[in-house]
């Protein structure tokens, strides 16, 4: 049976518009430090970090890696126009990017009630973890705005010490943890990122489409695809997740 579910974090359980504006209002800051107005290099910046007019790719750097690859794709073509020392880039890129995300009117909203949520899964025996690519603070930041410290099982993020996704290391602590086996372990993102992350781990990996990704984008990679986190509630699926874990017991036995 299911005995743990890690949860990725944004356009999982928190709408990924939360990235986009932050990612948007963070390329009009840097376009304006260095002096440069071009509508068309800002266009490019920002297809450069995946986002669109309407939404963000899901293959882009903003949509799963970590600020430094966003770093990254930014420098790579703003060194076309000023000579940019990519250390002191990065750095300042992931602090342009963490004020954005811990403002106090950044609009943080969850994709379903996760409290409701996350009970309903302890009630059913499940422990409730966190996997993002996010740093530590503006995961807390999360946390604490919607008064969730009492919430999660487990916490895994972008802290300088647990490997990021998509290797195993955070499913590998959850699973020491609490003792699980991989196969006991749902991995739920939006990402194929998230995908590998759970193919890498040996966990069950489900897809929502409630953030980057459509079912294209998933179907090759996730074991179930679900419309978002809510239909966690429904007990189908949760069945669902329950004989996916017995048949991977029984193939390992």
């Amino acid at each position: 049976m299911i005995k743990g579910i890690l949860f990725d974090k944004d356009g999982t359980i928190i709408d990924f518009s939360l990235w986009r504006n932050a990612g948007v209002n963070m390329i009009e800051t840097v376009l304006r430090e260095y002096g440069l107005s071009d509508g068309n290099l800002k266009r490019e910046l920002q297809r450069s970090i995946g986002i669109t007019e309407n939404g963000v790719e899901p293959f882009g750097a903003l949509a799963y890696k970590t600020h430094e690859h966003v770093a990254l794709e930014m420098h790579f073509i703003l060194s076309r126009y000023r000579n940019i020392d990519f250390e002191e880039f990065k750095v300042h890129v992931a602090e342009l990017l963490r004020n954005e995300v811990l403002r106090d009117d950044a609009d943080i909203r969850e994709t379903t009630d996760l409290r409701a949520l996350f009970n309903h899964l302890k009630e059913n025996g499940i422990k409730v973890g966190l996997a993002t690519a996010d740093t530590y603070q503006s995961a807390m930041h999360m946390v604490n705005k919607l008064n969730h410290q009492d919430m999660y099982d487990f916490f895994g993020s972008y802290d300088g010490v647990m490997k990021p996704k998509p290797h195993k290391d955070m499913c590998v602590r959850f699973c020491e943890m609490y003792g699980f086996k991989p196969y006991e372990v749902a991995i739920v993102g939006d990402s194929y990122n998230d995908m590998i992350f759970a193919r890498n781990s040996g966990a069950i990996g489900v897809g929502v489409l409630s953030g980057v990704s459509s079912k294209i984008n998933l179907k090759d990679t996730a074991d179930i695809i679900i419309p978002s986190v809510e239909s966690l509630f429904d007990k189908e699926v949760l069945s669902a997740l329950y004989e996916e874990a017995s048949e991977r017991k029984f193939k390992t036995a």
